[in-house]
């Protein structure tokens, strides 16, 4: 971590502690710029991306699970008419319309489901390699170091655009909340293509759980970041590396170092990132006189730049934080 936070710090020595903890005044967005020098100006470079497959085999396969989940939720077929009419004129012949018809959705949302649970296991990871296992000795430091930020951006990325897909999907509610309340009677149907669909009662409720939540994905990070911050202990290390790693992003953008259109807008997904893992991880938030990331300098720098599917970044971030509205 020592060598990961020296290679974002500007200027050396005890200058780098009361950088750290700037107040907030008229002149805090100036020295927010100035506290890390640029690290992540070629985010973009596809050596990144190499990075991440060759050494964290894990989170490169879900980023491609991710991938290929949000074209098919982008996909999404509701039931609407089906279910309408199962629960106007309930007949064994429209209850199964209905089944047949909800049963594929039910068995993607499950994937999806299924999916959040493995990005819950491996955020601890990408946070432990980031925060406490960088080598003071290994040359490739930086490299690592940029690779894994890549990667918590990434997958950071894949459930901004899940929970904006969900959020534009209203049927998924409506048809699972149907689904649910059937669900004795598809277990219970004697037909084989109906009661495939089934799943056990306990993954229903956790299901209804996660998709109650209008940004299921982004949260399951959160939580997974959080629970790994207090369980180990790390809590200030991880909002060091977090605030590291937002200053080396706003000091790229700020200034127009990225090497390319690519780099610089993963350098603002790494900064919206950082930002929304540190106002849940920090008890006061991002958005308090305690925090060291400058969450106004933040807004005004990404307010004209888009994130997902066109959205602002900066309405991404209030979204999805609890102290920026």
């Amino acid at each position: 971590m020592g060598l990961f936070l020296s290679l974002l710090r500007g200027g050396t020595g005890g200058n780098s502690a009361s950088a750290t903890r700037m107040p907030k005044d008229t002149e805090s967005s100036a020295r927010f710029s100035k506290q890390f020098n640029e690290f992540i100006f070629n985010l973009g470079d596809t050596r990144n991306a190499q990075f991440i497959e060759e050494n964290f085999p894990d989170g490169n396969r879900l980023l491609k699970v991710g991938q290929i989940l949000l074209q098919r939720i982008s996909g999404y077929q509701e039931s609407t008419e089906e279910i309408r009419a199962a629960i106007t004129d309930p007949t064994p012949e429209n209850e199964e319309t209905a089944w047949r018809k909800v049963g594929p959705s039910v068995e993607l949302l499950v994937e999806c489901y299924q999916h959040a649970q493995t990005v819950e296991q491996v955020i601890p990871d990408v946070l432990d390699e980031l925060c406490n296992h960088v080598d003071h000795e290994d040359s490739t430091a930086t490299d690592r170091s940029r690779g894994l930020a890549r990667l918590l951006a990434d997958l950071m990325q894949n459930a901004f655009a899940f929970d904006s897909l969900k959020a534009s999907i209203p049927a998924i509610q409506n048809d699972f909340s149907y689904y649910r309340r059937t669900l004795s009677r598809i277990s219970a149907s004697q037909n084989d293509d109906i009661a495939k669909y089934a799943i056990s009662q306990d993954i229903s409720n956790k299901m209804s759980l996660f998709y109650a939540y209008h940004n299921p994905m982004v949260k399951v990070v959160v939580d997974s970041a959080s629970q790994y911050a207090r369980e180990s202990n790390n809590e200030q290390l991880v909002l060091d590396c977090l605030s590291a790693l937002a200053s080396g992003s706003y000091n790229t953008v700020k200034q127009s170092k990225a090497d390319s259109a690519k780099s610089e807008r993963l350098c603002v997904l790494v900064l919206v990132t950082c930002c929304v893992l540190y106002d849940w991880i920090s008890a006061s938030g991002v958005g308090s006189p305690q925090s060291t990331i400058n969450a106004k300098a933040v807004l005004d720098l990404i307010s004209q730049r888009s994130l997902v599917d066109s959205t602002p970044a900066d309405k991404v971030l209030r979204a999805n934080c609890k102290t920026i509205r």
